[in-house]
């Protein structure tokens, strides 16, 4: 990981962004007084705790920044290979993260009702659309489970490798980088 700031991210403590959601245990034992978001994700890239990674960094972006970032692991991992109601979905999901008006939200839902929710375009559809369950941070957790089913879209021995990958970009989104 680069020391860039992370621009994007309005917490200044690790603490305050693991208040948002349920972190593991193991995840939990990494955090101390004070520490930063960066260091925090540093510790937990450092024990390959992953998955608790994309849950923090889901929580500690912005929900438009958090769906494109959504939305590029989705691209990642599933490229052309999506079904029309996937495709539709992944569209809505781009298009609320390009024009975030409550016009794109609502026109969000449709497709990802079609697309369902075993799959990365329809859960962030559905995040775009105010995310599941709907609240403060019903986008972040569909953002964190859109990004955990794309990296299963990998070959099995391949999943721990796209996780760590996906983490890497959502940094990356979160310094600015992929705006």
């Amino acid at each position: 990981m680069s020391n860039q700031p992370l621009v994007k991210v309005q917490a200044a403590t690790a603490a305050e962004i693991c208040a948002r959601f349920d972190a593991k245990e193991d995840a939990r034992r990494l955090l101390r007084d004070g520490m930063g978001p960066r260091e925090f994700l540093e510790a937990l890239a450092s024990q390959r705790q992953y998955l608790s990674g994309i849950e923090f960094t889901a929580h500690a972006l912005p929900a438009r920044e958090a769906i494109w970032w959504g939305c590029l692991c989705m691209q990642h991992a599933c490229g052309e290979a999506l079904s029309p109601a996937e495709r539709a979905a992944g569209i809505a999901a781009v298009r609320w993260v390009m024009q975030p008006t409550e016009q794109n939200r609502v026109a969000a839902r449709p497709p990802a009702d079609a697309a369902g929710v075993t799959s990365p375009a329809g859960v962030l559809a559905m995040a775009a659309n105010g995310g599941m369950p709907p609240g403060p941070f019903g986008p972040a957790k569909s953002v964190a489970t859109a990004v955990k089913l794309s990296a299963l879209k990998s070959p099995p021995a391949g999943i721990v490798e796209t996780q760590r990958l996906f983490l890497e970009l959502g940094v990356g989104v979160a310094e600015g980088k992929f705006a």
